[in-house]
């Protein structure tokens, strides 16, 4: 889907079916390491179980959903920047043609920023830190989000999804990528922008 004011071709959905209940499915996959990221791993699952519970019946083409422009996810997470405090540590393609980022504070806070096709912003959400909670020690700033994009458009040819930030030491960064066929692949890159692991979601 291709939408106003830059071109921002945005939604998400991979996999077999779309759709949570609430209609706004993230494009994230399982996580590929084991012991390294398990907490990305129980987020991933919870995405892939809200997909396998589509209503709709037959689902949808995934083809064209993302966008291959940093410079359209530069907007959009500069966009989410200004409508809450934090720094980025993901932004996600949803099935309505909105982006949903995530902003986390030094202190821990994380607050959920869905951003549309026109750069509006709504504040989804908001979790205070717990007492254990620490600010984020990598974001996605302008230029990280430059060189990931980079990076996993050099690996996979398609459209990115979905971008995050986590605590595994040897890859600190996902990227997703939707190719033409509806493939989604799971990219690992580390903190000098290397891939280091691919995972390919047929």
């Amino acid at each position: 889907m291709v939408l106003a004011g830059g071109g921002i071709a945005v939604g998400a959905a991979i996999g077999d079916d779309f759709g949570d209940d609430d209609d706004h499915a993230s494009v994230s996959d399982d996580a590929r390491h084991h012991d390294a990221a398990d907490e990305r791993g129980d987020q991933r699952g919870d995405r892939d179980d809200d997909r396998g519970s589509d209503s709709s019946g037959g689902g949808s083409s995934a083809t064209g959903i993302g966008t291959a422009s940093a410079d359209e996810l530069v907007a959009i997470t500069d966009a989410a920047r200004g409508a809450a405090e934090g720094d980025v540590t993901s932004v996600d393609a949803k099935r309505d043609g909105t982006w949903e980022v995530q902003l986390t504070t030094a202190n821990g806070d994380e607050t959920e920023v869905r951003v549309d096709a026109d750069l509006r912003t709504t504040i989804v959400s908001t979790d205070p830190a717990d007492g254990d909670d620490t600010g984020p020690a990598l974001t996605l700033d302008e230029a990280t989000i430059r060189s990931l994009v980079a990076a996993a458009l050099d690996e996979a040819d398609g459209m990115v999804t979905d971008l995050d930030v986590d605590t595994d030491d040897v890859s600190p960064y996902d990227v997703s990528v939707l190719t033409a066929d509806n493939r989604s692949i799971d990219i690992d890159i580390d903190a000098a922008f290397a891939v280091v692991g691919t995972d390919i979601d047929d």
